[in-house]
């Protein structure tokens, strides 16, 4: 007897609550059609990033990507009050229809957090090694979530020794590109060449820059493509403005200078650091918590004109907490990373090729060295996917762990 799916359900109004619901109706599943693979996710991995799929779940479209399923009871087959929400990992091949996507081969990408198998139509990506969701549902979705890459079917070895390897692809990967969009496009070696800003505003050569969520992967990536793939315009020097709860593991990673504390007096920490008031500081948030970045960036805007702040993550929130967003403060140069916007646009500038031939090799490079100080919790199953999901819910997830789970 085929084993019967269970996928996660969650309120999408407080998405902390959870369900997993078996679907013993979705069996048998329906033949393929034309130009379609049939998947099911292998490898997830949870993180911040999930939270902000659901905070921002309405204005992107988030709980769209993979609707509820027609055999899903009620109540949760209710789409206006639930709704599934998505991960970044590795999934199987089950069917394929598609000749560029053999069966048992594996993707990697965007996927439902379930072991219910889903369908899609394809096509062929400009790049090898790569293809397309074509599904109608799917195109009001940011082209970099429709992307997939292919793996051989030996990946499936390293799956079941639950490889490092394996565990930063679902992790980090994605953070990784961002960050290199970033580094790469944003803030250039050559400011001149930045994709949406202006040389000034992107020009990091002896710059200050102050990390908040300085701990998360993604702050982590940017941080070290800035130390260790960079060879012009580079910051004078780098801050992690941290959490007690974060403190220690982003201190012990060593790719900061200094690592200070997000309760300090921003004035006294540029001061007791000797920061020409005549050169740049660059506030970059990752996701730090209340909005303790935004604080700082007024702080060291009034002594510190050439202050800048760059948004990029959201923190983890309780859903029921409510009030309005902080605002950016007044004066201070704003930039928001829209990471799909720029992998876009690095594309049209150097050419889909070999835009990705150097997000590879920068990948394989971050992947090979990994973080100091930072531990993969394998899990395996449903149950205790669920129970990371509370455990990120209760923020008792450390600092210097990444969950990954294999289904």
């Amino acid at each position: 007897m085929a084993e019967v799916p269970v996928i996660q359900i969650l309120d999408k109004k407080n998405y902390f609550k959870q369900a997993l619901v078996p679907l013993p109706n979705a069996l048998p599943l329906p033949p393929l059609t034309e130009s379609s693979l049939r998947i099911r996710t292998e490898v997830l991995c949870l993180t911040s990033n999930n939270f902000t799929y659901c905070k921002l779940g309405e204005l992107f479209h988030w709980w769209d990507v993979h609707p509820i399923p027609p055999s899903t009871p009620a109540p949760y087959n209710d789409a206006s009050t639930y709704g599934r929400i998505n991960c970044w990992g590795y999934a199987k091949v089950l069917e394929s229809t598609f000749d560029g996507v053999p069966k048992g081969s594996f993707v990697w990408g965007y996927l439902p957090i379930g072991t219910l198998p889903i369908d899609f139509q394809v096509k062929a990506g400009n790049v090898p090694g790569q293809f397309i969701v074509t599904e109608p549902y799917r195109q009001q979705q940011l082209p970099l979530y429709n992307r997939y890459l292919v793996f051989p079917e030996t990946l499936g070895k390293e799956i079941e020794a639950k490889a490092d390897a394996i565990a930063y692809d679902a992790l980090v990967r994605v953070m990784h590109m961002t960050g290199y969009v970033m580094t790469n496009f944003m803030f250039p070696e050559d400011p001149a060449q930045s994709a949406n800003l202006k040389p000034e505003q992107a020009d990091l050569t002896d710059a200050t820059v102050i990390n908040f969520a300085p701990g998360s992967k993604v702050g982590l990536s940017f941080t070290y493509l800035l130390r260790n793939q960079r060879n012009a315009a580079k910051p004078r020097r780098i801050l992690g403005a941290a959490s007690e709860y974060s403190r220690a593991f982003v201190q012990t990673t060593g790719l900061y200078d200094e690592v200070v504390a997000t309760s300090a007096d921003p004035l006294d920490v540029l001061s007791r650091l000797d920061t020409p008031k005549d050169k740049k500081v660059v506030i970059y948030d990752f996701g730090g918590r209340a909005g303790v970045a935004r604080k700082w960036a007024a702080a060291i805007k009034s002594a510190y004109p050439h202050t800048q702040l760059v948004l990029v993550g959201a923190e983890v929130s309780d859903p029921q907490a409510g009030g309005p967003p902080a605002q950016p403060p007044d004066g201070v140069d704003v930039a928001q990373v829209m990471a799909d916007t720029l992998q876009n646009a690095a594309m049209q500038k150097v050419g889909e090729r070999e835009y990705f031939e150097g997000l590879n090799a920068s990948w394989e490079g971050l992947r090979k060295e990994g973080f100091k100080g930072f531990t993969v919790k394998w899990g395996e199953g449903m149950e205790a996917v669920k129970e990371g999901w509370d455990k990120f819910a209760r923020n008792e997830v450390q600092a210097d762990e990444g969950l990954v789970f294999k289904l």
